[in-house]
């Protein structure tokens, strides 16, 4: 069974902790997901990558600057864009992905959209640990 835990919102996106059963322990069974609101699209990412995302999101806001690509990596490609005078960090998936695509965040939610990929990367440290704590079955004294 899957299970997902919400992180939190900014005005445009949400954030939530995925965890899949079918996949192997550790990092491989997490993955943190950045949807739109309205729900016309959503990024997956890996269990480690949530709080790398965060540094790299804050290290675009500091350099933003029209057209330019401000980090790329085997999962996502940040471009600053500004249309009519608003200015959004694009995070698109890269070839590796089977499907592209484009999850377009305000520059102001950039901050806030950090904050919840750190809560993010924590509850996951948290949650991957006490997995481990929880035994499989009760003793047979009780």
């Amino acid at each position: 069974m899957d299970e997902r835990y919400p992180i939190g919102e900014t005005t445009s996106v949400s954030v939530a902790v995925l965890r899949h059963e079918r996949h192997d322990a550790g990092y491989p069974m997490w993955s943190a997901s950045i949807g739109l609101r309205g729900g016309e699209a959503t990024i997956s990412v890996p269990g480690h990558y949530p709080a790398v995302l965060a540094q790299r999101l804050r290290a675009a806001d500091a350099q933003f600057a029209h057209g330019m690509r401000l980090g790329r990596d085997e999962y996502l490609d940040l471009t600053a864009l500004v249309r009519d005078g608003e200015e959004t960090l694009a995070l698109s998936s890269t070839a590796r992905s089977p499907v592209r695509v484009t999850v377009e965040v305000p520059r102001t939610e950039l901050e806030p959209l950090s904050q919840l990929l750190d809560g993010a990367q924590q509850l996951i440290e948290e949650l991957r640990q006490g997995l481990g704590l929880v035994p499989d079955s009760l003793p047979d004294v009780l």
